[in-house]
């Protein structure tokens, strides 16, 4: 089981990673409006304002990213697997 959860950590590292670059990159082209007329006047406030929804989204992708692998991987482990064995 201890496999099964370092496979899937190597897999949200990357996941993270590309969570990363595209939500950066989808912000600047979502708000560039913004950024052309008012970046000047409050750009501490945006780049707070950014990275607190990226946080957000970050944290709830975490969360559902390691409830569904955590219970996959219990299934998998106490039935699946537990049963090919018994079969065996």
């Amino acid at each position: 089981m201890k496999d099964s959860i370092k496979k899937t950590f190597k897999t949200f590292k990357y996941l993270v990673l590309f969570f990363t670059i595209g939500y950066w990159i989808y912000i600047v082209i979502d708000d560039y409006s913004f950024i052309e007329n008012y970046w000047s006047a409050n750009e501490l406030l945006y780049i707070r304002v950014w990275a607190g929804y990226y946080l957000a989204c970050l944290l709830v992708f975490s969360i559902y990213f390691w409830l569904v692998s955590l219970i996959g991987i219990l299934i998998y482990h106490k039935f699946i697997k537990r049963k090919a064995t018994l079969s065996n």
